[in-house]
């Protein structure tokens, strides 16, 4: 499939999805998992384990139905 026709979230590696995600949450202050599944071309539980992770790590705070940031990265 060409590049200009090709998913964004297929075939990208899981920490370079990840940190698109990151990203957005910092700059948007939260995300939802149907924008990242719409925007991402990725399913519902590919998002919601790349949020468990990035929750892991403490980069983001999962709610219900997304994704908020942190704590500490609001006060930062």
């Amino acid at each position: 499939m060409p590049a200009a026709q090709r998913t964004p979230g297929r075939g990208m590696p899981c920490e370079e999805r990840r940190e698109l995600i990151a990203g957005a949450v910092r700059a948007n202050g939260r995300v939802r998992v149907a924008d990242l599944v719409r925007e991402l071309g990725v399913s519902r539980m590919t998002i919601h384990r790349d949020l468990q992770h990035l929750d892991a790590e403490g980069r983001v705070r999962r709610i219900r139905s997304g994704a908020t940031v942190t704590s500490t990265a609001a006060t930062a």
